[in-house]
């Protein structure tokens, strides 16, 4: 049997110090241009910002975590895009040192080492310290529960089995792929283990605490309707099979950007090697391939994001670290330090995109950018109207205006809050807006005056509201050339 541990002194050159110092310039430079960033919020951050303004258990398409960590930086820091953001680079720090642990506990210090660099810069943690998603707290826990199921082969104390539910809990009520963790761990133990290093009362232990710890959210999901999991469940759905073999090679060819072209192509060479070379290595490729497996399957079958598979990329940072300094084949380092030379400059150009809101020198036929520039603009515009007409509340026609209008117009003061509406058409909510802020549901004093900000000069027809008026057309530059117009009418509630 290989012995990773004998080989890996040999190797590695970069000193703790040296790989700390990195991680920290890497991660103050990221804060930093959160700072100096003229990109506006996307709509699921400005969404999530909203969740935090009124902390609850539950949300009705994710667990409450992401609201609470925005609800602590700006209840620090204020109500800035970068505050909302901050956590994120943070958090992508602790992900690295937390590698470093679990790679030294299983391969050796230089392989801790090595894996702390190869998070900081691969593409995942690069975008993901720029926005806040419910991946960045979910990796975290994740991570962390790593270590501690690490430390609980090494030594059998039930101490950490206690240590991985409360995690594992906390990971759900960050993202229910946290469910991933154990579903592939007790494969693992059903294939590798059988009761040898791991026991049936460590595994009862890991359930209870996970239960404890995330039963707030599965009680309110019980109040709600479990609106949350049958959200959950919907993303999933394959009860309408469509064969997509164009999402299928979208959501391959992306996972070369979400860990690094070439590290994903050398993390494939090795995980199939670390099935059968031992324990350990068995252990990190259960948590990693068979989750990307599974989202391939999806892709096919319906759909698939490129960050659903994310959580796979902890394990495999650490069996990549611990092959890449015990392995003595030329070709196979040199791919490895081109693979790295090309996440340090993708994470470099991420850092200057975040800085600058420019893809430059890259011409982009769609530059994603403009979906993300002009709202505040926009606000500013509409919040003059809204004081000089009395206007009593908003309503908007789709779920990315609504997110970014309720936090432009209200990230300073709170005249407007909760009284942003959405013009649905819908009768089965399908998002948070639409379950919660339906016009058609609403009541309201009559004469109260109502702005209605669209995209489209039209005539408006809205229940339980006349005299609708046009006011003007607002118009704001996005990014190379390109406008953001609305249009803007005032009605008058009626019985």
């Amino acid at each position: 049997m290989l012995s990773f541990r004998n080989k890996i002194e040999n190797s590695f050159f970069i000193n703790s110090y040296s790989v700390l110092s990195i991680l920290c310039i890497i991660t103050l430079a990221r804060i930093i241009s959160l700072f100096f960033s003229p990109i506006e919020l996307s709509v699921d951050e400005a969404q999530y910002w909203h969740w935090s303004r009124s902390l609850e258990w539950g949300y009705f398409t994710k667990p409450p975590i992401i609201a609470w960590i925005i609800a602590v930086s700006t209840s620090i820091f204020g109500q800035e895009e970068w505050a909302v953001r901050l956590c994120s680079p943070i958090i992508h720090f602790l992900i690295s040192i937390f590698l470093w642990i679990a790679s030294n506990y299983f391969f050796g210090s230089k392989s801790g080492r090595v894996a702390a660099l190869i998070w900081i810069f691969t593409p995942i943690a690069s975008l993901g310290s720029f926005i806040i998603s419910t991946d960045t707290p979910l990796l975290l826990f994740w991570s962390l529960a790593l270590i501690f199921l690490i430390k609980l082969i090494k030594t059998r104390t039930l101490s950490y089995s206690i240590a991985i539910g409360i995690t594992l809990g906390l990971g759900l009520l960050s993202k229910y792929a946290a469910l991933y963790f154990l579903i592939f761990l007790v494969l693992w133990w059903l294939i590798y283990d059988r009761g040898k290093d791991l026991k049936i009362k460590s595994f009862i232990l890991i359930t209870i605490f996970a239960f404890i710890v995330s039963s707030g959210n599965l009680y309110w999901n019980y109040e709600n309707d479990f609106v949350t999991f049958n959200h959950t469940m919907s993303n999933a759905d394959l009860k309408s099979v469509i064969f997509n073999y164009k999402n299928l090679f979208e959501f391959l060819s992306s996972q070369l950007l979400v860990f690094g072209p070439l590290l994903f192509l050398l993390y494939l060479y090795y995980v199939f090697q670390s099935f059968y070379i031992n324990k350990k290595l068995s252990l990190l490729a259960m948590l990693s391939f068979p989750i990307i497996f599974v989202i391939i399957i999806q892709s096919f079958l319906k759909i698939a994001n490129a960050n659903w598979a994310v959580t796979a990329y902890i394990a495999a940072t650490l069996i990549l670290s611990a092959f890449v300094v015990v392995n003595k084949k030329r070709y196979l380092r040199f791919i490895f330090t081109i693979g790295m030379f090309l996440n340090i400059c993708i994470s470099l150009f991420i850092l200057g995109v975040t800085m600058t809101g420019s893809f430059k020198p890259l011409e982009l036929k769609s530059n994603p950018l403009r979906k993300n520039l002009g709202f505040e603009l926009h606000a500013q515009k509409i919040k003059k109207i809204v004081i000089a007409n009395s206007i009593s509340s908003i309503i908007v026609e789709n779920r990315s205006d609504i997110t970014r209008f309720n936090y432009y117009l209200n990230r300073f003061d709170n005249k407007l809050e909760n009284n942003i509406y959405l013009n649905s058409s819908t009768n089965v909510p399908g998002n948070f807006y639409e379950a919660n802020f339906d016009f058609k549901k609403q009541n309201f004093d009559i004469n109260n005056k109502i702005l209605i900000v669209s995209q489209f000069k039209k005539d408006k027809i809205f229940k339980n509201l006349s005299n609708i008026n046009f006011i003007e057309k607002i118009t704001e530059e996005t990014i190379d050339g390109l406008k953001r117009e609305y249009y803007l009418f005032i009605g008058t509630i009626v019985k």
